[in-house]
């Protein structure tokens, strides 16, 4: 008759600390006065210390942080007393050491082995938590960005549901976030507005590019403009879920931009339809230019203003050569003194035709040490006796 062998318990027992030895997972053992009494090799690459050199240390002075010694202490000194708590069995996370000095940050599962002592499985999360620190400060860097930005930014599904708005959009069109949750733009804009931005939502959500446009707002009695930008929002599979959109309001910068505008043109109109060529002539280090003339410079010399922008010589050297010399002396003798320069004389036209000129400037000396007149040449010839 078969007789089944007797199992002791001592198999169970080696199988048990071979896990133990095999397993990922730091496992620390501790009495009840602290000590540690058991250490796994996954325990001395977690925290560096071997296990015949850790064995009957207290496990505060091992693996808890200095400033945190005596709290830790305090703390194993409550579990002793009240025995089994609330705690025992789930996992938790807390700081520690490493024997280098090097911080750690560990999840921890205790439990109770009676009178023995605490066992703990123990996993290290530090990169865990530098990761949620990273982006945790990237978090708050981004809200920080977005609620203090002068941009008005949101974001809606595929419906045109308000997923977010930030702090300017909140400002601009008098609502909260939370208010607009899942509401619609047609709820803060006019419906031909809120017409024409879904419009464009939807162009983004399904084609998947970003498309800026300018837009026109209407708030009170005033138009505002905005450069608006969309770009659509997709999920890590790459799926479109929604759209992100960041409106600059740029109506300061082109009324600026306008104004601007018509006033040069008033400027160009005046100077251009005044009584004779008003210029600008400047000489420095690199010779003599004009650097600006009018339009009248046609009617008196022929030639297009641009030419004689490009090329001084097309006034000075249509003087009649037997004047020249003393046009010249007249602007030398105006830049040494910086007194008005005025002088009369005969050019000679393109064209063969001959003009009596009459020319005054008030010359200045430019920070870089240039000599500049700005002047104006007057078409004398029907009071004169060409």
């Amino acid at each position: 008759m078969f007789t089944a062998p007797e199992i002791s318990e001592q198999p169970v027992a080696d199988g048990r600390s071979r896990a133990v030895d095999a397993s990922s997972l730091a496992y620390v053992q501790v009495d009840r006065t602290g000590l540690i009494r058991d250490w796994n090799p996954a325990a001395e690459r977690l925290f560096g210390w071997p296990r015949a050199e850790v064995l009957g240390r207290s496990l505060a002075d091992t693996i808890v942080p200095a400033s945190l010694r005596s709290g830790h202490n305090a703390g194993f000194a409550r579990r002793v007393a009240i025995g089994d708590g609330p705690d025992m069995g789930h996992r938790f996370e807390v700081p520690a050491v490493h024997r280098d000095g090097a911080e750690l940050n560990i999840s921890m599962t205790l439990d109770s082995i009676g009178p023995e002592g605490f066992c703990a499985f123990i996993s290290d999360q530090t990169d865990m938590h530098q990761a949620k620190q990273e982006l945790q400060r990237s978090n708050q860097l981004i809200n920080a960005i977005l609620q203090h930005t002068t941009a008005v930014i949101s974001a809606k599904d595929l419906d045109g549901r308000y997923l977010f708005v930030n702090g300017e959009y909140e400002r601009v069109f008098q609502v909260s976030a939370a208010d607009m949750a899942g509401r619609g733009e047609e709820d803060v804009m006019p419906a031909a507005v809120a017409a024409g931005s879904r419009a464009h939502d939807v162009e983004v959500t399904e084609t998947g590019d970003a498309k800026t446009v300018l837009e026109l707002l209407p708030f009170g009695d005033e138009i505002r403009e905005y450069v608006v930008t969309r770009v659509p929002l997709a999920d890590p599979d790459g799926s479109v879920y929604g759209v992100c959109t960041i409106a600059i309001d740029d109506t300061a910068r082109r009324r600026t931009e306008a104004a601007l505008a018509a006033g040069e043109e008033r400027f160009r109109s005046t100077v251009n339809n005044a009584p004779g060529m008003l210029y600008q002539f400047r000489v420095d280090a690199e010779g003599a230019r004009f650097t600006f003339v009018s339009d009248a410079c046609r009617d008196i010399y022929g030639v297009e203003p641009s030419e004689v922008t490009s090329a001084a010589g097309e006034i000075v050297d249509r003087i009649a050569e037997d004047e020249r010399d003393a046009y010249l002396a007249s602007v030398r003798h105006s830049a040494e003194t910086l007194e008005p320069w005025e002088w009369q004389g005969t050019i000679i036209r393109r064209d063969g035709g001959r003009r009596l000129l009459h020319g005054m400037a008030r010359p200045h000396r430019g920070p870089d040490g240039a000599t500049v007149w700005d002047g104006i040449l007057l078409d004398r010839t029907h009071g004169g006796n060409l």
